[in-house]
C-alpha cells in the first residue's frame, strides 16, 4: 500500500459549508481536456495515478489471496461436517 499526497491546488475551494457549484462544474468540464487547461494558464485536471505493483508484491498479495480462498473453504467444510454429524445423531 502506498500513501499518496495530493496538492491543495486541486481541490475545491469552499468556506463553512458552502461550495462554489460554478467552480466544481467547470473543474468537471476541463477535467479530460487537458490542452484547455494550458490555455487559462492553470495546472493540470485530473491526472490519473497508476498504481504498480512489484513482482514480489504481486506474488505476495497472490499466495495471501490463495491463502484466504484456501481458509474459506476449510471453514465451510468444518462447517458441513458439523451439520452432518448433527443430522446423523437427530435421525
Amino acid at each position: 500500500m502506498q500513501t499518496m499526497y495530493n496538492k491543495t491546488s486541486n481541490f475545491i475551494r469552499h468556506s463553512g459549508n458552502m461550495i462554489d457549484l460554478d467552480e466544481f462544474r467547470r473543474r468537471l468540464e476541463l477535467a479530460g481536456q487537458p490542452e484547455m487547461w494550458a490555455e487559462r494558464g492553470e495546472e493540470g485536471g485530473f491526472q490519473p495515478v497508476v498504481l504498480t505493483l512489484a513482482r514480489g508484491e504481486r506474488r505476495r498479495a497472490r499466495r495471501e489471496r490463495r491463502a484466504w480462498t484456501l481458509d474459506t473453504c476449510a471453514s465451510l467444510a468444518v462447517v458441513f461436517m458439523t451439520l452432518v454429524f448433527a443430522l446423523r445423531v437427530m435421525v
